[in-house]
């Protein structure tokens, strides 16, 4: 064969490639984004133009690192951008200033204690100081989009000589148990740390650009633990026990000493898609719930939505009536009244 023609044959393949590749991968954005639009009943249909343009998929809703939602940070790996949105000079969605003239209840959560106008632990503050005692009640919210405990344990530490805390409030379940499952299967570990902080330069290109990268990725990484096996939840719910465990203690240490109960904390409500194997539930969600239910110092609000999944904006995220619903419940424990009530200013 002349070289003329191999170089004629190689240029027709490559195109013929490179067109099933880009149909592919156009195939690949409009497929993932009808997966987006599904999951989020709530939201319009995004049309097909937008999904064209959607490159690196979930990439600029989960991966981009100037989200001031999400921005990198020491220790915490990433919590909100300093006086950005209503976040305070710490990043946080707290009103300064705060003082001892208050007692002080931190809690700290994902995006479900981090959204709300206002927010579950303001709700609960509300509600407090509603019934006009002795003392007044200030809310601190440490929420961080898409944070578990296991970084509410660093943030506890880099955050406890900011503030004077009178009680620390561990509120979650989600990122902790199906969080996991989804963005790095690893308990305890941050979500989308993979990604984030083990993917090299080619890698981060590529994940970043196309989606078809991303679906090929994410079905042949392996990790040493499979989501929902019983091996892998046994140990998240292992991870979540632990790290309370940790939580109780720093707070013993860390709070000011003005309550005799420095520390809660509260199994959260969430939806479990019938497609999750039923192992889940019983291994995972159903010894979690018993666990708080067993804990002084645990309190489950899992079944407060129950009567009312209207009330989920989608597999977790909670409308602003479904957080009064849950912050009522927290309200009507005897838990966290004792708590509160264990304080003296």
């Amino acid at each position: 064969m002349k070289k003329s023609e191999l170089y004629k044959t190689l240029l027709i393949n490559t195109f013929f490639i490179g067109i099933a590749l880009l149909s592919l991968e156009l195939f690949a954005r409009i497929l993932t984004q009808a997966r987006v639009d599904a999951s989020r009943p709530l939201q319009s249909i995004r049309s097909i133009p937008s999904a064209l343009l959607n490159r690196g998929g979930d990439w600029y809703i989960h991966l981009n690192q100037s989200n001031i939602q999400r921005k990198p940070y020491p220790y915490l790996m990433f919590k909100g951008a300093p006086n950005a949105a209503d976040h305070n000079y710490l990043g946080y969605r707290i009103s300064d200033p705060i003082t001892r003239n208050t007692i002080n209840i931190a809690l700290f959560g994902g995006s479900t204690g981090y959204q709300g106008s206002p927010a579950i632990i303001n709700l609960l503050t509300q509600k407090l100081n509603a019934l006009k005692t002795d003392n007044q009640y200030a809310p601190l919210n440490f929420s961080v989009v898409s944070s578990n405990h296991n970084q509410h344990l660093h943030s506890i530490i880099e955050n406890y000589n900011e503030y004077p805390i009178d009680i620390i409030v561990f509120y979650g379940g989600y990122n902790e148990t199906f969080q996991t499952a989804l963005y790095d299967p690893r308990p305890g570990f941050p979500y989308n740390f993979q990604v984030r902080n083990e993917m090299s330069p080619e890698e981060m290109f590529l994940r970043k650009h196309f989606v078809l990268y991303t679906i090929i990725e994410k079905n042949f990484k392996k990790f040493p633990l499979k989501p929902f096996t019983s091996n892998w939840n046994t140990q998240i719910v292992e991870n979540y026990i632990k790290t309370i465990d940790g939580a109780r203690l720093i707070s013993k240490s860390l709070t000011t000493g003005r309550c005799k109960t420095p520390f809660l904390f509260i199994y959260q409500p969430y939806q479990i898609p019938e497609k999750v194997p039923e192992l889940f539930k019983n291994q995972v969600h159903s010894n979690i719930k018993s666990y708080a239910i067993s804990s002084k110092d645990g309190i489950d609000v899992s079944d407060s939505l129950n009567e009312f999944p209207s009330e989920y904006v989608d597999g977790v995220h909670l409308s602003q009536s479904g957080r009064k619903i849950v912050a009522q419940k927290i309200f009507e424990s005897n838990i966290f009244m004792e708590a509160v009530k264990s304080c003296k200013n």
